[in-house]
């Protein structure tokens, strides 16, 4: 076995969970670390497993559905199945690869490499995005060695001693790019106003389905659209693009200049969006997913809300056209957007991911 350090990092599902462990994993292959990546074959994370940038194994492990019909049934009934053969997959790879450490993401594939890592003796950090923990990082929040947070709201939720406010991790090459060129990338006129609409790696169904109501007003207001409507409702709605007010994009490849072209971002508040968009300085209205687990969604849109850096709109009001009305105010008074702007950068985290690795790379030695 090399002399080199060692380390798996496991997290995924969704791209909030993928992301950041894809960040911890190339800043720590920068530095020489050899590492494996632990996910699961149904989480986003399978998408990327042709590229060999990164030795991935993917467990078959999913996590419980919460609707009641006969697919979910029948995955449910196959979870315990799934749960044993995929912990005793992440006990041998434990035993194989001989990590001096083991950092879980969250989602549901990130638990059991911990719970094999800690059962073995092996140092552990969770890295969780969320102001309310996830269901991993609170069952063992106290069986891990640190867990490092991105909200002051998760330090007294966990109530726990080893904890360490970091931040989320984000992309290292993330920044803002020329706004009239980023614009005009899109085939935007420059001079008038972008407003993202930024639904989760997924896209978003009742953000799509609101705007096919809506597109005439903004048309008629000359306020351009550019709209990630995820890859499942795309084949629908890209007839909705007339390559000048109005472009569809089913999945976003250049998030810089997604950002940077848009003067307000409609937004999910998952929390690597937020971290990204406070790193950027935007404007922001956030409509938080419903039902999220333990409503992190909103727990997390409150947090940014309070500073005054975004407006929060609950998706049962999209309908009222409440979301038209913030948005038309909003575009008629540029200086609240610029205070908005100001406080969205005065709450990111500078620094973020380095903290995380320096921590890391500390426990590790």
């Amino acid at each position: 076995m090399s002399s080199k350090l060692r380390m798996i990092v496991a997290g995924g599902g969704t791209g909030g969970h993928f992301f950041p462990a894809q960040s911890i994993y190339k800043s720590l292959a920068e530095k020489g670390v050899v590492i494996k990546y632990m996910g699961s074959k149904y989480g986003i994370e399978a998408g990327y497993k042709k590229n060999n940038e990164i030795d991935m194994v993917l467990l078959n492990i999913r996590g419980i559905q919460r609707q009641f019909t006969l697919d979910g049934l029948l995955k449910n009934f196959l979870f315990p199945f799934r749960f044993f053969q995929s912990y005793y997959k992440s006990i041998k790879i434990i035993k194989d690869f001989k990590p001096h450490l083991v950092i879980g993401t969250g989602g549901y594939s990130s638990g059991l490499p911990l719970i094999a890592a800690i059962q073995r003796g092996i140092k552990t950090v969770i890295q969780e995005q969320n102001s309310y923990p996830g269901i991993t990082t609170r069952k063992l929040a106290s069986k891990v060695d640190i867990i490092c947070v991105a909200f002051n709201e998760s330090i007294n939720i966990l109530n726990t001693s080893n904890v360490a406010l970091t931040g989320n991790p984000i992309r290292n090459d993330l920044c803002l790019l020329n706004k009239k060129i980023a614009k005009s990338s899109y085939g935007f006129n420059v001079d008038k106003p972008v407003i993202g609409i930024l639904g989760g790696s997924q896209g978003s169904t009742p953000f799509n389905n609101h705007f096919k109501k809506t597109i005439n007003d903004y048309k008629q207001k000359n306020i351009q659209l550019l709209w990630q409507t995820g890859k499942n409702d795309f084949d629908h709605l890209k007839s909705y693009d007339d390559k000048k007010n109005i472009r569809t994009i089913s999945f976003i490849n250049n998030m810089n200049q997604f950002y940077s072209a848009a003067d307000i971002i409609i937004s999910r508040s998952g929390a690597i969006a937020l971290s990204e968009m406070t790193f950027l300085g935007k404007a922001m209205i956030l409509i938080p997913l419903p039902h999220s687990a333990g409503n992190h969604q909103y727990t997390n849109a409150k947090s940014i809300e309070k500073n005054g850096s975004a407006i929060i709109i609950q998706q049962s009001q999209l309908k009222l056209e409440y979301l038209e009305e913030s948005i038309f105010n909003l575009l008629k008074d540029p200086i609240k957007i610029n205070q908005m702007e100001k406080k969205s950068k005065e709450i990111s985290f500078k620094n973020s991911t380095e903290k995380i690795i320096n921590i890391i790379m500390e426990m590790a030695q």
